[in-house]
């Protein structure tokens, strides 16, 4: 069986845990969903969930052994009550159309987070070099 998964940092193209989805295939490279995104200040986002702005990332397609390894890096496993991210569908839009995704969203931020203004991760990142 395959899936969408929504990517948003550091699994994305050329970010440090991209080789984890080594063999993925790149759906949209470009797409966006709703959400506030935040820097962790660990060197990973959050996407938090909200109807007010957008977070940007790609969409893949992997497989259930590709999938298991993103679990494992993002602190997921289904029907545990302390999980770092739940993993959730949500709605992937693009100029192409729009998708139904696994997308990994924290719960809420904690206080020592800072809002990613224009919810993208690798900008972010790069305006901070």
């Amino acid at each position: 069986m395959m899936y969408l998964v929504f990517c948003y940092g550091t699994l994305r193209s050329g970010e440090g845990n991209h080789a984890v989805i080594k063999g993925a295939t790149l759906i949209e490279r470009i797409s966006w969903t709703n959400g506030q995104l935040y820097d962790t200040k660990d060197g990973y986002p959050a996407l938090i969930q909200s109807e007010d702005g957008n977070v940007y990332g790609e969409v893949y397609e992997v497989d259930a052994q590709l999938l298991e390894k993103i679990n494992l890096l993002e602190g997921y496993q289904e029907g545990r009550d302390h999980n770092l991210y739940e993993r959730m569908m949500q709605k992937i839009k693009s100029d192409r159309g729009s998708y139904e995704a696994m997308t990994y969203m924290m719960r809420k931020p904690e206080k020592r987070f800072i809002e990613i203004p224009g919810g993208d991760w690798v900008a972010y990142r790069n305006r901070k070099r």
